[in-house]
């Protein structure tokens, strides 16, 4: 009996729900995105709510630097079009200007973890690095970008797409983001 309970034990500490989403870019396709909850716990379920809110539909990508980052979450940007955001200045750190600032109104604090800032993690957006800021901006990593790594909270990895993330560019709207699971 005791070694059953043992066992029952360890399976469900190995056992690690990955939440997927989809998200639907504008002439881009469907990417699907597995989240860590193990490393990031309150992040994934604060981005999960957003999910599941609706609260990214319609918005731009606000900020693309290419073999960087692509870079969304800012509810400011559902106001705008994809031919405004392509027209207006871009700004010190490749965003559109006026646009990057905004979020959802709930910060989530810093969960520093072991996952690289590799090609297709995704990573949440701060407005300084380690600080308890993290909002809705979220970045997916377009090249190797470990020097972000204990500086950046990465919750997520693109495992549909990752093929095709480079193509998004600055102004496309995310179409919708779901949960898959």
């Amino acid at each position: 009996m005791f070694s059953l309970v043992i066992a029952s034990m360890v399976t469900s500490q190995e056992k690690v729900d990955h939440p997927v989403i989809e998200m639907m870019v504008y002439q881009r396709g469907i990417y699907e995105i597995e989240l860590y909850p193990e490393a990031a716990p309150k992040l994934v379920a604060h981005f999960l709510d957003l999910v599941d809110n609706k609260f990214y539909n319609g918005m731009l990508f606000h900020r693309v630097v290419d073999d960087w980052v692509a870079q969304s979450g800012d509810p400011e940007s559902k106001t705008w079009t994809r031919e405004e955001a392509l027209a207006a200045p871009v700004g010190s750190y490749g965003e559109v200007e006026g646009l990057g600032e905004g979020g959802s109104g709930k910060t989530v604090p810093f969960e520093d973890n072991d996952i690289s800032h590799l090609p297709g993690v995704v990573g949440m957006a701060l407005e300084a690095p380690a600080s308890d800021t993290g909002d809705s901006q979220f970045f997916i990593n377009l090249n190797d970008n470990r020097r972000l790594d204990h500086k950046y909270c990465a919750f997520g990895k693109v495992t549909v797409g990752l093929d095709r993330i480079k193509k998004i560019r600055r102004g496309d709207p995310i179409i919708w983001m779901r949960r898959k699971s």
